[in-house]
């Protein structure tokens, strides 16, 4: 890719924001180096990469990166055998761990994330390496005893041969106390010998080896001969401690010497997952759109157009306008035009820049409906490069590089040109400016342009390759608003801009008297269409504010339905359980004039008491079965249906034939054409009596029960849940209910796909969506049924 490209549309920021979302220094490393790949296959293979990691976190499934670090040093410095210290060793196992534990994760989703269980399968398996560690090395660093055997021994006689030399040593110290040679009872050390602080004009009276002398001479530090020996002891079992300690690491660093290289390609492809996760993060956090996994090239293509829909540009801080715009086919380029400061520039910059990311395999910041086309050479020519040292104008810098640019564009190329035929006579200037549009729109090449010449934009209206662009501009407030408006080129506010400021009226007529009339005619046009496409777009606005309102209340209404639902199903549940409770009452009442019957205790007068008392009690309790509902209750309806009549069923347009007389239950089979369901006898508008058909008998149907709006099949089988879901659907539609909530999970999205590809032939059924995220996203189906 192009490095002057790469940094007149800053790519490199882009890339800071990316190394900053890396989790280690080697993943932030990888960041910086990141380019746009220049092979279609290598960009599709980076936006799959991409988009899997951003399932894995939608799956709630994360990478381990907390132990990662850059160990590069400490690999190639085991690799030529150079010892490590425990603490290096000790880094090396961690890191080798975690990036084992990266593959772990990645091995149990292959079939979810391959391209990224593919980067796990370069991780070698380290555990042997990190358990020997373990062994030999404490957290803080230590060699441990149980390092080796040897280490173990040396170091039980060490610390056995440390007792008796601070044994002996405080004797020493307790006889020269005595005979007054110690100046106090404090042992110290010299040279790793232990020693006793003796005032120099009693040095005879403590045999030993003197080790050190005071500044001033008075004092001296003498290692009496009765501790030499034991002394002696000790400091050759230190030496055979560091000894061992040291053949210990040897032996470790050996061991990650061995395989120095395996262990760099496991570090790399550590530091490639965290690069990707970081791609993955910073798409979050730029609310950037992304390829679903598996099916890259359904949003970024080699051939087609370019269409970005609501685009921002990431650099840009505060509140961002969005730019909706599409080249690269019809239109094959675009010229954009409009005042300085407008935006032109931010326009183009964000087609050149977000294609730049989405090539290396980063999320783009647009909305969903975007597609990016992939090409292999990406060419901009933006700012004022002149420069004095080189004797370069503005004109002179900008040609350099449109010559640099033509040797090189092709069908495959996007072309950015920013003020085209500035810098020099403007006559001249935009003739230059045209043959060089029209060369590359010749050779096929994609362009997006920005310009100030009037005479371009005529031409971009009658070439029907190129498409005129403008960003607007507010007259009141002479400030741009920087919306990109495709289709129309922009005004040339000169006249006004001055006016607004002051400028004398009689120098502003002058101006004017030296315009040709045309050129407010076509002002004046312009200014009228922009008007006509803001009373649209108000419109259109209006438009979507109300049917959201719509929606909103529709949703209202729906909850509190369902409010209602619940309180009747409660109201009948009290009361089932109050009948259930008498009837338990007046059994046992019952049971009582048995026993007294037996007992020839019988009272016929109390008998017809209780018997009149349970059937006061039998009304009651059905009173208070009857449902309250807002409206009036359904009538009972009689229909005479027998196998082979058509009926007409309400909310289902197709013609239907009764299979079977209605049930007890009051419903019927009915095909309808390669679907047989079962509807309820009152839904049944008119009968056709097939030729020669009889009578029927007459059905009585009662109220249905009632139904929840929501049914649960997490944790099921697709087979079983699909056989729970339509006769809870049936029974949803007769129980009237405007809505019903899926809940079947996220998962593997199987389940979920099978519901929706059942919902989407089901007669029932009008219309269904995912439910807000709030409410559980595409874990949840909302179904609105028919009627």
């Amino acid at each position: 890719m192009n490095d002057h490209t790469l940094r007149v549309l800053e790519f490199d920021r882009v890339l800071e924001l990316l190394a900053a979302e890396a989790a280690f220094s080697l993943g932030a490393e990888k960041a910086r180096a990141l380019r746009p790949a220049a092979e279609f296959a290598a960009a599709k293979q980076l936006a799959a990469e991409t988009a899997e990691m951003r399932l894995l976190d939608q799956l709630g499934i994360d990478i381990p990166f907390s132990g990662a670090r850059d160990i590069r040093a400490h690999l190639r410095a085991a690799g030529i055998g150079q010892l490590l210290e425990p603490g290096a060793l000790l880094e090396c196992a961690q890191v080798l761990t975690t990036a084992r534990r990266a593959r772990l994760v990645l091995e149990k989703v292959r079939d979810r994330v391959p391209a990224l269980a593919a980067i796990g399968d370069r991780i070698s398996d380290f555990r042997a390496f990190a358990g020997d560690v373990e062994e030999a090395i404490s957290p803080r660093g230590e060699v441990l005893d149980a390092a080796s055997e040897q280490l173990a021994l040396v170091r039980r006689e060490l610390r056995a041969a440390e007792a008796r030399l601070e044994q002996r040593a405080q004797a020493a110290l307790a006889e020269a106390l005595r005979r007054g040679a110690a100046q106090e009872g404090l042992l110290t050390e010299r040279n790793g010998r232990k020693v006793i602080p003796v005032r120099s004009d009693s040095r005879s009276l403590v045999p030993g080896i003197v080790h050190d002398v005071s500044s001033s001479g008075a004092t001296l530090f003498i290692e009496p001969f009765a501790v030499v020996e034991a002394g002696n002891a000790v400091r050759e079992l230190r030496l055979a401690e560091e000894r061992e300690v040291r053949r210990v690491l040897q032996r470790l660093t050996d061991q990650l010497g061995s395989r120095a290289d395996e262990a760099l390609r496991s570090l790399d492809a550590l530091a490639e997952l965290d690069l990707i996760s970081a791609r993955a993060r910073l798409a979050r956090k730029m609310r950037a759109a992304l390829p679903p996994a598996g099916d890259a090239e359904s949003w970024l293509g080699e051939q087609g157009p370019t269409r970005l829909v609501r685009a921002r540009h990431p650099l840009l801080r505060g509140e961002v306008v969005p730019i909706d715009i599409e080249v690269g086919e019809s239109p094959q380029g675009i010229l954009i035009t409009g005042p300085n400061t407008g935006g032109k520039t931010v326009a183009l910059k964000t087609v050149g820049l977000l294609t730049l990311m989405a090539q290396a395999g980063m999320g783009v910041p647009c909305d969903e409906g975007s597609r990016i086309r992939f090409y292999p050479k990406i060419y901009a020519d933006i700012g004022d490069e002149q420069s004095i040292e080189q004797s370069l104008s503005t004109f002179s810098s900008h040609l350099r590089n449109i010559i640099s640019i033509l040797r090189e564009a092709d069908r495959s190329t996007l072309v950015l040109l920013d003020e085209l035929g500035a810098g020099t006579d403007p006559a001249e200037g935009a003739a230059i400016a045209r043959a060089v549009i029209e060369e590359l729109l010749d050779r096929g090449t994609t362009l997006v342009a920005t310009t100030h010449h009037g005479e371009l934009k005529v031409f971009a209206h009658g070439d029907s390759r190129l498409a005129n662009a403008s960003v607007e501009f507010d007259l009141e407030t002479l400030s741009p608003t920087y919306h990109l408006v495709v289709g129309l080129p922009g005004q040339s506010n000169a006249l006004a801009i001055a006016r607004r400021l002051g400028l004398d009226e009689r120098v502003v007529a002058r101006a004017a008297e030296q315009l040709a009339p045309g050129h407010f005619e076509l002002e004046s046009l312009l200014e009228e269409i922009r008007a006509q496409r803001r009373e649209a777009e108000a419109a259109r606005a209006a438009a979507e504010a109300a049917r959201a309102e719509a929606e909103r209340t529709r949703r209202e209404l729906a909850i509190e339905r369902e409010r209602i639902e619940d309180e009747r199903a409660a109201v009948l549940a009290e009361a089932k359980r109050e009948a259930e409770d008498t009837l338990a009452r007046m059994r046992r009442e019952i049971e009582q004039l048995r026993r007294r019957s037996a007992e020839r205790q019988f009272d016929p007068q109390a008998a017809q008491e209780a018997l009149r008392q349970a059937e006061r009690e039998r009304e009651r309790l059905a009173r208070a079965a009857v449902p309250r509902r807002a409206a009036a209750p359904a009538p009972v309806i009689s229909r005479e249906v027998e196998p082979g009549d058509f009926v007409h069923v309400r909310d289902i347009p197709q013609l239907g034939e009764a299979l079977t007389a209605p049930g007890e239950d009051g419903r019927l089979e009915v095909q309808f054409g390669s679907i047989r369901m079962k509807v309820s006898i009152d839904r049944v508008d008119r009968i056709e009596k097939r030729q020669g058909g009889g009578g029927g008998a007459t059905v009585v149907v009662p109220a249905g029960p009632p139904v929840s709006h929501e049914i649960d099949l997490r944790g099921q089988r697709a087979e079983a849940a699909l056989e729970r879901f339509e006769s809870y659907l049936d029974a949803a539609f007769r129980a009237g209910l405007p809505y019903v909530r899926i809940i079947h999970g996220k998962g593997t999205g199987a389940l979920r796909a099978a519901i929706r590809e059942a919902l989407a032939r089901h007669p029932l059924v009008r219309s269904y969506e995912s439910a807000p995220a709030a409410e559980g996203g595409d874990g949840v189906t909302i179904a609105l049924l028919a009627g």
